[in-house]
């Protein structure tokens, strides 16, 4: 069997299991009507407010602008901290006890505190995405950075290329691989906290919908809300694994690159 045949197989299953999964749902949200059981129909107008309508704005878009801004930060931050950590003896002897300390408290163990000292603001809820999402990235930036080659490391120093030369050139790209992994796993988990810090305090955001549809018992809008936040997640993750492609076609399984 052919590749191509094994991926027509592969997406032939899938949509038969979406369809049968599809048509289960509407036989028993009309076999068992009520509430908390809406049909497609109600679902997939309220789905379509959220993504093209006029729920896109106060739902969707603000819930995304700071899922991106707090994974930015967290994405920049982790790499950099990482990176100059995993390089530098004296800086992981400092930091360790520290970073061992912190990583073991639950990111949403950090929304009380931050909603103390920052009020139910988007800095808060920024500020609790990026704390979700930076351990990964930081510990994946870490342990690429110590994952180089001893000889790229030298052959770089033979060339005559300092230490920050070192880093850009050597370490950083022998990190990406751990790197990008890193970000894929901090990208989920900054969308989980993305919804935990609207479900408290909030008036806009998709958590914050999916809450009030629930108070007010639209069930078709808890689940919409749901299947957006699954868009948003998957769409995120494509684009990331697009550039993680571009980023790493050098990459072939390799602990490192050589200095050119």
């Amino acid at each position: 069997m052919t590749i191509s045949a094994q991926r027509i197989r592969a997406l032939s299953l899938q949509i038969v299991l979406l369809a049968g999964l599809l048509a289960i749902w509407q036989w028993a949200s009309t076999t068992f009507p009520g509430p908390t059981l809406p049909s497609l129909q109600s679902i997939w107008r309220v789905y379509w407010r959220l993504v093209q309508g006029d729920l896109l704005h106060s739902a969707v878009l603000p819930s995304l602008y700071r899922l991106v801004v707090g994974f930015l930060i967290a994405a920049a931050g982790g790499a950099v901290l990482g990176l100059a950590i995993g390089c530098s003896r004296t800086l992981d002897a400092w930091s360790r006890p520290m970073l061992e300390y912190l990583r073991y408290i639950p990111a949403i163990a950090i929304l009380p505190p931050a909603l103390l000292i920052l009020g139910p603001t988007d800095t808060m809820r920024i500020f609790v995405i990026a704390f979700g999402c930076i351990f990964p990235v930081l510990l994946a930036a870490i342990d690429g950075a110590r994952r180089v080659e001893p000889t790229f490391l030298e052959t770089a120093r033979i060339n005559g290329l300092g230490k920050i030369e070192q880093i850009r050139r050597v370490v950083l790209f022998a990190a990406m691989p751990s790197l990008f992994a890193g970000l894929r796993i901090a990208l989920g988990l900054g969308l989980i906290m993305m919804v935990i810090s609207e479900l408290i305090a909030a008036d806009d955001g998709i958590g914050f919908f999916i809450l009030r549809s629930q108070r007010l018992f639209q069930s078709a809008g808890v689940y919409a809300g749901v299947l957006v936040i699954g868009t948003m997640g998957w769409m995120l993750t494509a684009g990331l694994l697009l550039v993680e492609k571009r980023v790493l076609h050098w990459h072939r399984g390799w602990r490192g690159l050589p200095v050119n």
